[in-house]
């Protein structure tokens, strides 16, 4: 199936953007664990790659809604060009510091956030409604398999260049990327400016109304935090305890990539099967126990096994919550309340993490596994007697 040009080189770039995101997210807390020594090191950088979502999600959207696609997709590449360069020097120069990784996080999700939202709109002008599913499809797959093997990719990159080198790949894409957008006229006009704190109002209100959303979104509030700490302790404990290499660490993340991507398969029908609510509460279970699995100091193989199913029932368990705010949601508020219920999502994960990486160092690994579990059971629990929902077991 043949595409315009605008869409392929918009494919291009998005794909180029989502690996080296991945790439980044991948080595950068490594690096923040070998320049301080400490878990809490790793957890500060992979808590900060949060708060850009939980700060300007909820704005983003209307930001870009008032611009021009085009214009806007090119400014956030040059900033993400920038910043990366940056971060190159410094490296060069042998200045990088716990603090400047912690900033450079901060700024570069930041603008990665603006720009995979504005990309949304722009793949919507370049293509006509007819082949938009198509489209949409295609990029879903793209960023699909790019997220899926980026950390195996970047754990070998790192084992071949060390971080100056990935670091310095990254910047070379990122270069490219930025000449391709220049390729990218699409026909649109400026958008009617409307007023931004009414509309914001609006998305709130629709929000606050749908009490069951509200009641899955303090959960994911938990799940995620949750899961934010499983994955600083399954690092450090891979990492200081086991004793794996980079590449078989990034290995081992890939595998929850792949768990995802086959559960991507099955979530729709399951969920018709069984529920919404069933469908949406015992994974929180499963995941509870996944997490108390690794506590024991599994072989390479075994840890692969568990990230696999880690990632396949986070996956099925996410898709309730993004199915169901889609079905209750009107299309003309869509937008606004997804950017409200995804910084909402996100507003636990950094002081969890930045918890976990302080339990690893002042106590055992063990005791962050622990934490992952009972904030899970505190969620299931919050379902059962706050949310009033019971124990679903059926439809």
């Amino acid at each position: 199936m043949k595409y315009a040009s605008n869409f392929k080189v918009a494919l291009i770039v998005v794909g180029a953007i989502a690996a080296i995101q991945t790439a980044l997210s991948f080595s950068l807390p490594l690096l923040a664990l070998e320049i301080s020594g400490k878990g809490t090191g790793l957890a500060l950088i992979k808590g900060a790659g949060f708060i850009p979502n939980i700060l300007f999600a909820v704005f983003i959207g209307v930001i870009n809604d008032r611009m021009i696609k085009a214009t806007a997709f090119r400014r956030y590449i040059s900033g993400l060009a920038i910043t990366v360069g940056l971060l190159f020097l410094a490296m060069l120069s042998d200045r990088v510091s716990l603090l400047g990784l912690m900033v450079f996080m901060i700024v570069f999700n930041g603008i990665a956030y603006a720009l995979n939202n504005a990309q949304m709109t722009l793949i919507r002008l370049s293509v006509s409604k007819s082949r938009l599913a198509d489209a949409t499809a295609l990029t879903s797959t793209v960023h699909s398999v790019i997220t899926t093997t980026g950390p195996a990719v970047a754990g070998f990159a790192l084992l071949q260049f060390g971080h100056t080198g990935l670091i310095g790949v990254c910047l070379v894409i990122l270069a490219g990327a930025t000449i391709m957008a220049r390729m990218l006229h699409p026909s649109e006009k400026l958008p009617t400016q409307q007023p931004f704190w009414q509309s914001m109002q609006e998305g709130w209100q629709v929000f606050t109304a749908n009490r069951e959303l509200v009641m899955m979104t303090v959960v994911i509030v938990l799940t995620n935090a949750a899961e934010g700490a499983f994955i600083t302790a399954l690092i450090l404990k891979m990492k200081t305890v086991v004793g794996l290499n980079d590449f078989q660490i990034g290995i081992v993340l890939a595998a929850a990539g792949f768990g995802a991507v086959i559960a991507s398969r099955i979530a729709a029908p399951a969920r018709r099967l069984l529920g919404y609510r069933t469908a949406f509460f015992w994974p929180i279970w499963i995941l509870a126990a996944l997490y108390i699995l690794m506590i024991v100091t599994w072989p390479f193989w075994v840890l692969c096994l568990l990230s696999f199913l880690e990632g396949g029932i986070s996956l099925l368990f996410a898709i309730g919550v993004w199915s169901y705010r889609q079905e209750s949601t009107q299309a003309q508020h869509m937008g606004r309340v997804a950017g409200l219920t995804g910084a909402i999502f996100k507003i636990g994960m950094p002081p969890v993490i930045i918890l976990a990486g302080i339990l690893a160092d002042t106590s055992n690994l063990t005791s962050t596994f622990i934490l992952a579990a009972a904030i899970n059971v505190v969620a299931a629990l919050f379902l059962v007697y706050v949310a009033r929902w019971g124990w679903p077991l059926k439809k």
